[in-house]
């Protein structure tokens, strides 16, 4: 069919929001910081903003004194994100060799142990259940509630909660409350989109379900609403 040619300034400004939709909005918050410290960095140095293996290995090191150089490795990623449609060679400079190596150094140099938090067991739903599922308090009974659908589903945090920064809200992401049906030993409900689900399929995403609860060893039909990876590899990460 015929169809109608943009100008120019549709066509870059098109373009500019399918870009800006490529990254999550937590995401670019994060990589914006990032990209202003490097520019303060520049600024302070007197280092050109352009991106050379001399400035990012010299940033890197810098801020490896400050925090873990593990975050300069995120913030590297960061900052080539921002970069890269200014100066397309930017990921060629964060993949050149000195400043590789110099990262390596500073994770050597400056290493630091990980903690973790302790992973949630059914042990700690029951001895959480006796204060809160008997409370009359709805601050109470939401936490328990969001506490023991995420851990019954797999669910991250951010899946379960509305950010208080109202630029980072994105109702394509809500959970429905229409979209919750009752089971005889349980509820389900749609997750419309999430971290692993870029593109916001939902749950077209799947295979047959005795076969998702054959191999996923699961004792319901609760599995339903939380599937969103091949049933193999999910049993394989849970049962190993």
């Amino acid at each position: 069919p015929a169809r109608v040619p943009w100008t120019r300034e549709r066509l870059v400004r098109e373009r500019s929001i399918a870009l800006g939709a490529a990254i999550e909005r937590s995401t670019a918050a994060s990589y914006s910081s990032a990209l202003q410290s490097y520019l303060s960095f520049c600024k302070a140095h007197d280092f050109p903003v352009e991106p050379t293996p001399d400035s990012f290995s010299f940033y890197t090191v810098y801020m490896s004194h400050h925090i873990k150089p593990r975050s300069v490795e995120s913030y590297l990623s960061g900052i080539c994100n921002q970069l890269e449609p200014h100066f397309p060679n930017t990921r060629s400079v964060r993949k050149d060799l000195l400043v590789t190596r110099t990262l390596t150094g500073c994770k050597k140099l400056f290493t630091s142990p990980i903690h973790r938090k302790k992973p949630l067991s059914r042990d700690d739903l029951a001895s959480l259940q006796p204060q809160y599922a008997a409370s009359y308090d709805h601050d109470d009974l939401l936490f328990f509630a969001m506490l023991t659908t995420g851990f019954g589903g797999l669910l991250r945090l951010g899946e379960l909660v509305w950010p208080d920064k109202t630029d980072l809200r994105d109702y394509r992401k809500v959970i429905l409350r229409n979209s919750v049906h009752w089971l005889p030993r349980g509820f389900d409900f749609t997750l419309p989109g999430h971290k692993a689900d870029r593109l916001f399929e939902g749950s077209r995403a799947g295979m047959a379900p005795h076969l998702i609860q054959a191999i996923g060893r699961w004792t319901s039909e609760a599995f339903q609403a939380y599937i969103r990876k091949h049933p193999v590899l999910l049993a394989a990460l849970i049962y190993s």
